[in-house]
This record gives C-alpha cells, structure tokens and sequence, in this order.
C-alpha cells in the first residue's frame, strides 16, 4: 500500500490492522509542520521557524485497539539508554515485542543491508549479533510465531 505521509500510513494501518501479527517496522516521524506554504516562503532579513505537531501515533493507535491474541511488534531506534527505553516502549505501547536498534555498533541501522537488534519481550531479552536485515526478520517471526 504506497503512501506518502505520516497521515497516510496512519489511515492505511487503521484499515488493514485486523492481522494475527502486525510488525512495525517502518520509521514514522513524530512531527510534521502545522502549515504548509502554498508558494515558496521567500528570503528576508529575519531568521524563520517551523512550527510542528505530533503526527498520530500509530503503534500507540494498535496497542490501545490490539485484538484478542493478536501479537504486536514495534522497533526503536535509541541513542541513548537502548534497554531501558525500549523497555519503556514495551510497556507504554501495549506490545508484545519491541526490537531494539543499536545504531552505535558499526553495520546496524539504517541504510546498511544488516543489523544488531535485541529482540525484548515481558519474559526477557535476546540479543542478536549483526547479521543480515533478512536473517534477523527471520529471528524475530521466529520468535513472534513462538509467541503464538
């Protein structure tokens, strides 16, 4: 389902969220701009600010409405505090699994075709080594399908 905003993913998730497993791993931005200038804002003296809002929270929005035995898993990107604040994550946003990205290990994160997550459930913590982005989608619905 292609989308182009925040919004847009938001309505589509609402639309489409009646799944067994729903993995969300897609990395939203949590502010966009109140306004949107219709032509080009033009250049003056003065400096210039961006006013921003909230965008829906949509891993919030599916734990809030999380259906009998449906298994929710989100991902979190830290720079600081990894564990504790995707713990947090965890637990604010009803979910069963969160996977933590650590993007201070050299070859994990964004725009690298591996990574280093550790996959954090309400029994416990498993760190995965870095390892290919496919090979770690395979341990998390492992894991995920265990849950089950």
């Amino acid at each position: 389902i292609d989308v182009v905003s925040a919004k847009d993913m938001f309505e589509a998730v609402k639309e489409y969220s009646d799944c067994d497993i729903i993995v969300k791993a897609a990395a939203v931005a949590d502010y966009r701009p109140m306004t949107v200038a219709e032509d080009k804002i033009k250049k003056s003296d003065e400096d210039a600010s961006i006013a921003l809002e909230r965008t829906d929270d949509i891993l919030k929005f599916l734990g809030e409405n999380k259906k009998d035995g449906q298994l929710l898993c989100g991902f979190s990107m830290e720079t600081r505090d990894l564990l504790e604040n995707s713990r947090r994550k965890l637990e604010k946003k009803n979910l069963d699994m969160i996977c933590a990205n650590n993007l201070k290990v050299e070859g994990a994160g964004f725009g690298t075709e591996t990574n280093v997550i550790t996959m954090i459930t309400a029994d416990g913590e498993t760190e995965l080594p870095l390892m290919s982005k496919d090979e770690a989608a395979n341990e998390i619905f492992t894991k995920l399908l265990s849950m089950k």
